[in-house]
């Protein structure tokens, strides 16, 4: 069976473990960068990557779609849909990374699944912003396709420079997508990763925040340390997953004074950090899947 691992960075951890996992089932697992992607519409359609011909692949595995613009992210997404359409199986499916990807896609679906998350509001105007901001008092603004915790702003309706902020977010990007921000109850500037698996806690952890600083994403510096499962914890994380369709994602949760409630779910995580501080290769169990997923489909 002939499998593609769509990458942008070939040493990524995630990227050479799924590579590692697929090659211990023998079998045939190449690298795809989607920045060489080719579509032609002649007397048939064609999709090839990187010297490889895509209708040939039985899966495609998505760690990581690179992107440039909303031009080619819009391309690949619609390679990826009509490449499941002709019958190769797509993980996560298309539809799933987009709704992952963008953030009021996904508040909109675990709030239709029940599942906790913070008071959430997407808005163009900055006199609505404004209002909301004064309602949450203090609130978290952050790129509706946001990535690694990059340009995630904290901001307080009793600074006037943070209402400035507020509005210049809006002129820059058109739109300001803002959650309420949850103080964690343990006092600890920390939040919780889960990672599902085909409807399965694989692990979780604690990322915890460099000192000093509130954002606790690995890329920005966060210390991944285990964190203890419980059933609300699988629970939610399951549901969250389920939510937006994945068959693998991380879940981030808060540990609010009410119980916990979810954040954001990550459609193309790495799973270095629950390796780092677990033990667990999430890998072996997405490679798993999809070797279950084309046994039962052959046979």
């Amino acid at each position: 069976m002939k499998v593609g691992i769509v990458v942008s960075d070939r040493d990524d951890w995630t990227a050479q473990a799924l590579m590692a996992s697929f090659s211990r089932r023998q079998m045939d697992a190449t690298f795809l960068d989607f920045s060489e992607l080719k579509s032609g519409i002649g007397k048939r359609l064609d999709f090839s990557c990187s010297g490889t011909d895509l209708l040939n692949l039985d899966a495609l595995v998505v760690r990581d779609l690179g992107r440039r613009g909303a031009v080619d992210v819009s391309f690949r997404f619609e390679a990826l849909t009509a490449l499941e359409e002709l019958g190769i199986s797509v993980i996560n499916p298309p539809e799933a990374i987009s709704s992952a990807a963008n953030k009021y896609a996904t508040s909109r679906r675990l709030h239709e699944a029940s599942v906790p998350t913070p008071r959430t509001v997407a808005t163009t105007s900055p006199k609505i912003a404004e209002e909301a901001l004064h309602s949450f008092k203090t609130a978290v603004s952050k790129p509706l396709f946001g990535y690694k915790g990059k340009d995630i702003i904290l901001l307080k309706s009793s600074e006037q420079a943070d209402i400035e902020r507020l509005r210049s977010i809006i002129e820059a990007n058109g739109l300001v997508y803002l959650q309420e921000f949850i103080t964690v109850a343990s006092g600890s500037a920390r939040d919780i990763r889960a990672f599902v698996v085909d409807g399965r806690l694989q692990g979780a952890i604690y990322r915890n925040a460099p000192p000093g600083e509130w954002i606790s994403n690995l890329a920005r510096g966060g210390r991944p340390t285990p964190c203890p499962r419980t059933r609300e914890l699988e629970d939610l994380a399951v549901r969250s997953a389920r939510a937006v369709g994945a068959i693998y994602c991380g879940v981030d949760l808060l540990e609010s004074k009410d119980g916990l409630t979810t954040i954001e779910v990550n459609g193309t995580p790495s799973g270095k950090g629950i390796y780092e501080a677990l033990g667990i290769d999430v890998t072996e169990a997405i490679a798993q899947h999809v070797c279950s997923n084309l046994d039962h489909r052959k046979g």
